[in-house]
């Protein structure tokens, strides 16, 4: 080979390698980790996977490398919004930058965007690095938001918004499909819009109501049932992927046999199913008990401050979080997805009764609920919060802003 050939060699590459990435990225969001091979990239690309391993080796090597390119591309979008002066601005362009992103997805000009809710099981058990670079992702997401007049903005609340932001724009990936690129500006916009300025009207605040006690509460004996099962599968599924919640870590959480757990499931992937029931269940209880109020922001507060507060605490067993999905097999994940659009739908109906009797400012109604379902879905597990930190804290200092602007003051 002479040295006049070595660029065009290297550009074949480079090309080979980043049409490996972008199949690969399409691969783990279709079939989830549980499904992510490198015979399944190979296929994708009609390639043999004996030929995939001159690029990467090892399918967590691939996996690791992906994730590498969505943080890229996320800090690349922060790049962009850092140049604007205010933090409010700056939450626009990024906000503008992401959409801009999906509309190069959609175009087929860039990779698929992977989700970050598996991303501790993506590198190896001893390398920390994802995690941390989502870390270092956040604090710069929270930097953003750094005010120069709001002293409530602290660097903790900065960065549990971070956290909402991040979810609020990846749970997109439920409903983008259901609009033409031509309306991507207009989304980032009305997005945008919520986040900074909220939903109430002018002249609503956060109500002096009772939250709602959700599902039943839990049972005192130690009968060992169906509905334990869920609880338990929940909890490890939302804190270990679904990946990481084995048939083996379910029963133990129980302190149960294998044996006792095909007594009361038949697989987990059933298992995963109840789970999604269940947590629909508890929305559809949240929206019927807070239906009676009398407006539709008090309505949209108590239904979406009681869910956000039942799934910060845990104590009658939490809702199984959207990220799930992604490991789950194609046709239960379709199912379960056309089952939170009908949610969203419903929120949608709660948001626009708001705005015609005024207590909810004019929005996009279907795009504000996506947020706010992304927003009581998502939420940090109350020991997250640190250890001084209580539901009434959460509420404070995450449901307020979310539903009544993130800068606006206390």
């Amino acid at each position: 080979m002479t040295v006049a050939t070595r660029p065009t060699t290297r550009a074949r590459y480079a090309a080979r390698r980043d049409a490996i990435l972008a199949a690969a990225c399409k691969v783990f969001i279709d079939q989830g980790v549980s499904g992510f091979t490198l015979a399944a990239v190979a296929k994708r690309m009609d390639l043999h996977p004996v030929s995939l391993t001159y690029y990467f080796k090892r399918k967590e090597e691939l996996a690791a490398e992906c994730m590498r390119l969505t943080l890229s591309r996320f800090n690349a979008m922060l790049e962009v919004a850092e140049q604007e002066a205010t933090p409010q601005s700056r939450l626009r362009a990024f906000v503008g930058a992401y959409f801009e992103t999906r509309r190069d997805i959609i175009l087929g000009e860039a990779p698929r965007l992977l989700p970050f809710g598996e991303i501790s099981y993506i590198a190896a058990p001893e390398d920390d690095e994802l995690v941390e670079a989502y870390r270092a992702l956040r604090q710069r997401l929270a930097r953003l938001l750094r005010p120069t007049d709001a002293p409530w903005l602290t660097g903790p609340r900065r960065y549990m918004l971070a956290h909402l932001i991040l979810d609020q724009l990846c749970w997109s990936d439920t409903w983008i499909a259901g609009y033409d690129i031509s309306d991507l500006g207009r989304i980032a916009d009305r997005v945008a819009d919520v986040m900074i300025n909220g939903l109430a009207a002018p002249g609503q605040d956060r109500p002096d109501r009772p939250l709602l006690e959700l599902g039943a509460p839990p049972a005192l004996n130690d009968e060992v049932t169906r509905d334990r099962f869920l609880v338990a599968a929940t909890e490890i599924i939302n804190r270990e992927g679904y990946r990481g919640a084995s048939v083996d870590k379910i029963s133990a959480y129980l302190n149960v046999t294998k044996g006792s757990f095909y007594h009361h499931n038949t697989d987990k992937d059933e298992l995963a199913k109840a789970c999604f029931e269940r947590t629909f269940d508890l929305i559809d209880e949240a929206r019927t008990r807070g239906g009676a109020e009398e407006t539709g922001w008090l309505r949209l507060w108590l239904i979406a401050a009681s869910l956000t507060a039942h799934q910060t605490s845990g104590e009658r067993g939490r809702m199984l979080r959207h990220f799930a999905l992604s490991a789950m097999p194609g046709e239960l994940r379709r199912s379960i997805s056309g089952r939170f659009q009908q949610i969203a739908n419903a929120f949608a109906g709660i948001i626009s009764d708001g705005i015609a009797d005024g207590s909810i400012r004019p929005v996009d109604p279907l795009l504000s609920a996506h947020l706010v379902m992304a927003m009581f879905n998502s939420v940090l597990l109350l020991e997250h919060w640190g250890e001084d930190a209580t539901v009434d804290t959460v509420m404070a200092a995450y449901v307020r802003p979310a539903l009544l602007g993130f800068f606006t003051p206390e």
